[in-house]
């Protein structure tokens, strides 16, 4: 029988190799996607908001296929010193099935992002990312001037997506623009329509529309948001075995990415055959996306949740054109210094008696100087 301390059994569930040697007797927390081993920041912030507090804990990215989720999540539950966990793309939804309770606030938006392994040693999921998004919007970021918008009251605002981030955003939105229209765009305008209803049931305006009518709405709002993974780097591997890129894209427009075998992905040169083949279909995401971007009045803000790139096609269209930018490492940041101060360190900081305004804003400037910092 494997010890409680025995990190094999989470192993086994990984598609990445753990760094093993820096465990020791800490306590363990991490990030679950399907590959955040890749290009996930949070180790970095994570563990350097640890030592900021002198807490003996380390953050790890835990790389796992949704065939493999919950051995995963059954392996952290059996885990002693686990703390708790974010999750990414793409197991925000399908994680809900493997924790024992789901947060009020996490139900509302079906989504969960934050794991906390409670004193009884259940798993209880939460979510952040609606919260931290309206927070990089409004509050004054440590690396900015002034915040990206003065206030979401009356205005209108285009959010592209209907996943597990969108639903968070889409809540937390809503909340916020009295007297505003929230539009929801989504490559299947079904989903954008069961969110959109879901919305509306709350007394909040919300409208879905399809791909074909970005045209006719986005000239008329003051935000627009990207809740996609278009423009979002590495490889997407889908759960039918095939595999795709998205990169090149804007959120902008419609992309129709050419798919390839999930086994393709090792061979050589697969990136280069897969731009070969999306070439044309870039072209025309592209051309379309800024001649959408020209004709959007200059003081609507672009705010892409992706961060990697630190620019995707959709913000370099919208810069190219005047607007105003944002990327998704705001959002990042403030969902993880939430995730950290108000659920999986909570408890921590309250024995310290640190549990204050003051801490949770050390820690989000902690977090903001490790994303930059190139050795931490």
């Amino acid at each position: 029988m494997a010890s409680p301390k025995d990190t094999t059994t989470i192993s086994r569930s990984l598609s990445n190799q753990l760094d093993l040697s820096g465990i020791g007797d800490k306590s363990l927390a991490g990030v679950i996607g399907d590959s955040p081993s890749h290009y996930s920041k949070s180790p970095r912030i994570w563990n350097a908001a640890f030592q900021h507090l002198g807490l003996n804990a380390v953050y790890l990215p835990f790389d796992v296929a949704e065939d493999r989720l919950g051995d995963l999540l059954n392996a952290l539950r059996g885990y002693e010193s686990f703390l708790g966990a974010n999750v990414t793309v793409p197991h925000k939804l399908a994680v809900m099935s493997f924790l024992d309770s789901i947060d009020v606030g996490a139900q509302r938006i079906q989504a969960v992002n934050t794991i906390v392994k409670a004193s009884d040693g259940k798993l209880i999921g939460y979510n952040t990312d609606g919260e931290g998004f309206v927070d990089s919007v409004l509050k004054r970021q440590p690396d900015r001037r002034a915040s990206f918008v003065s206030s979401l009251k009356a205005m209108n605002v285009l959010l592209i997506g209907a996943g597990g981030s969108a639903r968070a955003v889409a809540f937390h939105l809503s909340d916020e623009m009295v007297g505003g229209k929230l539009l929801l765009c989504n490559r299947t305008r079904e989903h954008a329509a069961s969110l959109a209803r879901e919305i509306q049931k709350t007394g909040k305006d919300a409208l879905a529309i399809s791909e074909e009518e970005l045209s006719l709405w986005a000239p008329n709002v003051g935000l627009i948001v990207n809740s996609t993974t278009k423009g979002q780097g590495g490889i997407r591997r889908m759960s039918n075995g095939t595999a795709t890129l998205l990169e090149p894209y804007s959120a902008l427009a419609p992309a129709h990415p050419p798919v390839f075998a999930a086994t393709e992905v090792d061979r050589t040169n697969f990136q280069d055959r897969w731009r070969k083949a999306a070439s044309a279909d870039i072209e025309s995401n592209n051309q379309a996306s800024i001649k959408l971007a020209e004709s959007i009045p200059s003081a609507t803000g672009f705010y892409d949740l992706v961060y990697h790139p630190e620019e995707s096609p959709f913000l370099r269209h919208g810069r190219a054109t005047g607007h105003p930018t944002m990327n998704g490492k705001a959002m990042i940041i403030n969902q993880a210094a939430l995730a950290f101060c108000k659920r999986i360190c909570q408890a921590e900081l309250r024995d310290r008696a640190i549990d204050t305004p003051e801490t949770y804003d050390e820690i989000l400037e902690v977090m903001y100087s490790a994303w930059e910092s190139r050795h931490s």
